[in-house]
């Protein structure tokens, strides 16, 4: 077939990949095990999700890149009408619990839209960008702030619907990855300016809104949940709050500390921590192999990260590029939030850990990112060029 495309396998970017995918089977049994539950279902369950998420990422790696980027409005589109999908055929058990509508149930399994998302909106945004470029070749102050106006303008229907849905954590992971595009196309640094100054000064009201009587009123009126609010207060003063809205990052501190140097000894108690498979993830790699078990995974991260931007860089392609970086910082942003959650350095948003956190769609929509990359395509030399001219017009093509 035309459009599938053949490129040698890129094993050092494969390697981090594969060994997340038996970290995550291994913390999953672990958790469950944690728990007191029997982990033989939770085990079947990762492995299945793993298989298709390597399938998933194989087939993706045979898509050109510019394949994608042609049809990303296309994929935009039906990424956002998933998404409005959640407004009517959401999971009434994950609504009982958790009062948003972010889940579609099929069968004995959940779908979340916006992972999937995660991946639409950076391929067409990385698109917009590269054809603002092709058209100004010449840019100034003006053409940049037409650009990012119009950037924003195509997110707005993103940002409603992660606003309806009450999930401002994945709302933060695109903000960052607009971010990141914005300062690798190389946007005016005033333009940039006023828009980092305007998000910090956003986010200085909202801490002043959730820790004032009348500013609570206020973001309720914008439909902001108390959970949402007692997670910030949570974080500025967990101790003084460990036995209600804090308890679960309190004890997901203490899980971590128990495990000190080199893990928990095999006479320890297990720490109790809510929702450990998922959000708390990182205390069971802290809990069970301490400081070094989570540097170690911490360094896998950051070998994952090297590789993707090295990857990108060695295909000598502008949107090769862009689209490494945009992903990359999201992934960053994702990886330090959770992290950081768990050992009390930040407040709890419900940010998944990549590769680890138990949940098929995060793993399914990270493993096609991950295809992207494998297959980006390699701008050629001009020596390559003449070389593939000449056996062209010799018919060897």
């Amino acid at each position: 077939m035309k459009f599938l495309k053949r490129h040698d396998a890129n094993y050092a970017l494969l390697l981090p990949v594969f060994l997340l995918f038996l970290l995550s089977i291994w913390v999953q049994h672990q958790a469950s095990v944690m728990d007191g539950n029997d982990p033989s279902g939770i085990v079947f369950r990762q492995i299945v999700f793993c298989v298709l998420s390597a399938i998933a990422l194989f087939v993706t790696s045979l898509i050109p890149t510019n394949l994608l980027l042609r049809f990303s409005g296309l994929l935009y589109v039906l990424a956002l009408g998933l998404m409005a999908s959640l407004h009517w055929f959401y999971d009434q058990t994950m609504f009982e619990q958790t009062s948003t509508k972010r889940w579609i149930r099929i069968g004995d399994f959940t779908i979340q839209p916006s992972e999937f998302m995660k991946v639409a909106f950076m391929l067409f945004m990385v698109y917009l960008t590269l054809v603002y470029e092709k058209r100004k070749a010449e840019r100034t102050i003006k053409s940049d702030l037409i650009y990012v106006t119009k950037i924003l303008l195509y997110s707005i229907p993103t940002f409603l619907l992660m606003f309806m849905q009450r999930d401002f954590g994945t709302s933060l992971v695109f903000i960052v990855m607009l971010g990141a595009l914005f300062i690798i196309s190389g946007v005016h640094w005033k333009i940039l300016t006023v828009v980092i100054g305007l998000i910090a000064a956003l986010g200085a009201i909202l801490l002043l809104l959730v820790f004032t009587e009348w500013g609570n009123r206020v973001l309720f009126r914008l439909h902001f949940s108390q959970y949402q609010l007692d997670r910030v207060r949570a974080w500025a003063d967990p101790l003084a709050y460990q036995d209600s809205i804090a308890f679960q990052q309190v004890r997901s501190m203490w899980a971590i500390g128990s495990g000190g140097l080199l893990g928990a000894p095999d006479t320890h108690t297990t720490v109790y921590v809510p929702v450990r498979e998922s959000d708390m993830i990182f205390t069971v790699i802290g809990e069970t192999y301490g400081f070094l078990g989570s540097t170690l995974v911490i360094f896998l991260y950051f070998y994952l990260i090297y590789q993707i931007i090295f990857a990108a860089l060695k295909t000598n392609n502008k949107a090769s590029v862009y689209i490494a970086i945009t992903y990359v910082f999201g992934l960053v942003f994702q990886i330090f939030e959770n992290i950081g959650a768990a050992i009390g350095l930040l407040p709890l948003t419900g940010i998944p850990l990549p590769f680890l956190s138990q949940g098929g769609t995060s793993l399914i929509a990270i493993s096609i990112a991950m295809g992207i990359i494998f297959g980006l395509e390699k701008f050629p030399t001009k020596a390559k060029k003449r070389s593939y001219a000449l056996k062209e017009s010799r018919g060897l093509t």
